[in-house]
């Protein structure tokens, strides 16, 4: 990772990414924990002490641009003696289902096999897009669970309310109705106790706070998601005026539905954080790469591009590996960093070893890192590409920087 040109941000799986958050909660908790190690110490440790109750809010595209850009919310958030406010690194690729997967298992894509949102699944003949588990030549919802797919075994990897369980800490999760069935969401919830369905963030804050006071004093971790910040991102830009409004409204009710009215019995011994899965970059039409344009390179492909516009994969045709490398090398040296997947992998992009034994296939034979604000497209991103105006999956500082911000609560 260390060779990577200065325009591209790596993750730091060491002790510095959302996939080191898992380990993290569990040392607040003091319970055993098998994955990454957790985030370095001054980034939670003045958190630490007689923790029984930690919250954690994602909030999807929230990236450290945003914190820079609105910090009085965040400052006037932390109002006590005992908060701590620092970026962190996302994974790679920067795409919600690879994060999530993290968040809920406590490793890298590489090591929890879902390396991105479109991946060749061979034993299922078909590139499936894992938001709706569809093949991703159409919309058919959960066809691969129809198919024989079962979402709770695809991960390689241990579920962080699994291991929680185990040490006797009950699991609970908040998330928006429409995604509380999905196969993603069974994917995630492995060993949760209780899954509670919101309607909007006031609706999810109310609940959490419910839950909060009907059993303080109890044990638990408590798990939030919520997607608005990334919609609106995607379809206007990171800096898009209404996108500060929507973070100034969820905000403003974290505080007044959830966090001020807390009773000083359910602040104690709990911890709040919140963070992000990865951050968005804006990808102008003038700079999208077209596939189409590109028949020698299609010739040498098995099949389409999978990963997604701001990380394409690359399938080779058998013994055309180098092939594709030098023709991506030749024709795209301005607007991608071409890698072998062995060196994407090797390089630790992906996460340490060990890898899942499926993530060589579904990374492909080559990894093209866009570079800048690039996106690369096929005929079927551009149908809708006019809802994609900001992207995510990259490894730019936009994509990849997010917040890590933690208050005790029974210290403010």
């Amino acid at each position: 990772m260390n060779n990577l040109p200065d325009e591209f941000f790596p993750p730091n799986y060491v002790d510095g990414s959302i996939a080191n958050v898992p380990a993290t909660i569990a040392s607040l908790l003091n319970v055993p924990f098998v994955g990454l190690p957790p985030l370095r110490g001054d980034l939670w440790q003045p958190l630490a002490g007689d923790v029984r109750r930690v919250v954690l809010l994602i909030i999807d595209s929230l990236g450290w641009q945003m914190v820079e850009k609105e910090r009085p919310l965040f400052d006037e958030l932390m109002r006590g003696e005992t908060a701590v406010l620092h970026p962190i690194t996302s994974i790679f690729p920067s795409t919600t289902v690879a994060a999530l997967s993290s968040f809920w298992t406590g490793v890298g894509p590489a090591q929890h096999g879902l390396a991105g949102l479109r991946l060749l699944i061979p034993e299922y003949g078909t590139v499936t897009q894992f938001i709706n588990f569809t093949p991703d030549f159409g919309s058919y919802p959960n066809a691969l669970v129809g198919a024989g797919m079962k979402p709770e075994e695809f991960l390689d990897a241990p579920g962080v309310a699994e291991q929680l369980q185990a040490a006797n800490m009950p699991t609970y999760r908040f998330k928006g109705y429409q995604l509380v069935a999905s196969a993603l969401s069974k994917m995630h919830g492995r060993g949760v106790k209780e899954t509670f369905a919101t309607i909007t963030t006031a609706d999810m804050f109310v609940q959490m706070r419910n839950l909060l006071e009907e059993k303080a004093g109890e044990s638990m971790y408590m798990a939030a998601y919520w997607p608005t910040i990334d919609t609106m991102m995607h379809r206007y830009g990171w800096n898009h005026p209404a996108v500060a409004v929507e973070l100034q409204t969820i905000f403003r009710q974290l505080k007044e539905q959830l966090l001020q009215p807390l009773s000083e019995a359910a602040r104690a011994g709990t911890v709040f954080l919140l963070a992000a899965d990865h951050g968005q970059i804006i990808c102008p039409p003038a700079h999208y790469v077209h596939y189409d344009d590109h028949p020698q390179l299609a010739e040498m492909l098995l099949i389409r591009p999978t990963g997604e516009p701001r990380l394409p994969y690359f399938h080779a045709r058998q013994g055309r590996q180098q092939d594709v490398l030098h023709y991506l090398q030749d024709h795209f040296a301005e607007t991608m960093l071409a890698l072998t997947g062995e060196e994407a992998l090797a390089a630790g992009l992906l996460g340490p070893q060990p890898h899942s034994s499926e993530t060589a296939v579904r990374v492909g034979d080559v990894v093209g890192l866009m570079r800048h604000d690039y996106a690369f497209v096929t005929a079927q991103d551009l149908e809708y590409a006019d809802r994609l105006y900001g992207r995510h999956g990259g490894m730019t500082r936009l994509e990849m920087q997010v917040p890590f911000l933690g208050m005790r609560l029974d210290r403010q």
